[in-house]
Parts: C-alpha cells; sequence; structure tokens
C-alpha cells in the first residue's frame, strides 16, 4: 500500500498528541505529505440561541484558535516532510469525512478518547464515525 497524504485530525488533547507523533513517525518513514485538520465545533463553542442570531458568521477568533492550535503541530514538523492545513467549521465527523472525501488521504491517523463502550454508544464517536464510512486505512492511537 502507497501512503502519499497522511490525515491527522487535531484537538489539542493529549490522543490527538499521540496520533501526531505517530503520524509525523509514518510521514517520515514513507515520504507522506501530512494533512493537519482541526474543526471548529460551533455547538460546543457558542449556544444555540448565538449560533442563530449570528447569522452563519464565525468569529475570527474562533479560526483564529484552530490555526494557532495547528501551529503548536507544524513547529515540530521538519522541512523535510510535505505539509497541508486546515481549519474547518462543522460537526467533526462529518467535517473530517468531507475532508478526506476532498483531500484524498490514503490513511488517518486519530487519537482516542478512551470512552468505555456505553458511552460510546450512547453519545458516538467522531473515531467510530470516521472508521465506518471511509474506505481509507485508519489508525486509532492510544
Amino acid at each position: 500500500m502507497e501512503i502519499r497524504k497522511i490525515m491527522v485530525p487535531l484537538d489539542g488533547s493529549a490522543e490527538s498528541d499521540k496520533a501526531f507523533a505517530f503520524a509525523l513517525d509514518m510521514a517520515g518513514k514513507y515520504k507522506s505529505t501530512l494533512l493537519l485538520v482541526h474543526v471548529v465545533d460551533m455547538n460546543e463553542k457558542m449556544s444555540a440561541l448565538d449560533q442563530v442570531t449570528m447569522s452563519g458568521y464565525v468569529p475570527a477568533e474562533l479560526m483564529e484558535e484552530g490555526y494557532k492550535l495547528l501551529g503548536h503541530y507544524t513547529r515540530q514538523v521538519p522541512p523535510s516532510i510535505p505539509l497541508e492545513t486546515l481549519v474547518r467549521i462543522g460537526a467533526p465527523p462529518q467535517t473530517l469525512f468531507s475532508v478526506w472525501q476532498g483531500k484524498k488521504a490514503d490513511l488517518i491517523v486519530m487519537g482516542s478518547r478512551g470512552r468505555g463502550a456505553v458511552e460510546s454508544l450512547v453519545m458516538g464517536s467522531v473515531s467510530q464515525y470516521i472508521l465506518h464510512h471511509v474506505t481509507a486505512a485508519v489508525t486509532i492511537v492510544r
């Protein structure tokens, strides 16, 4: 299997830090492009009322936070590894799926939140959504 592009969803958690480290190692070994993605979840950042009254407007601060977060990771990538970064707005599972479709990543490396079976069943999980919807290889790092 040829791994030309590795997509890494990042949220700043310890789990995504581990996924980033793993993906960085893989990108070096396979001479792959790293695609670092952060999704701003408006439901997490703003109340429903604020979202309605702002009529789809996304405060620049939220986008800046996303790029700042990705900057923390990009500074660790050696110049020899090709790098792309994206900040998107939306529900993380569907937004990550859409990014994967558009960017044609061969591998997705993401952290596991370590949720138990019952919580994952009730709440759902970004990693489970990705596992069930993409056709690329997926590595979940714990």
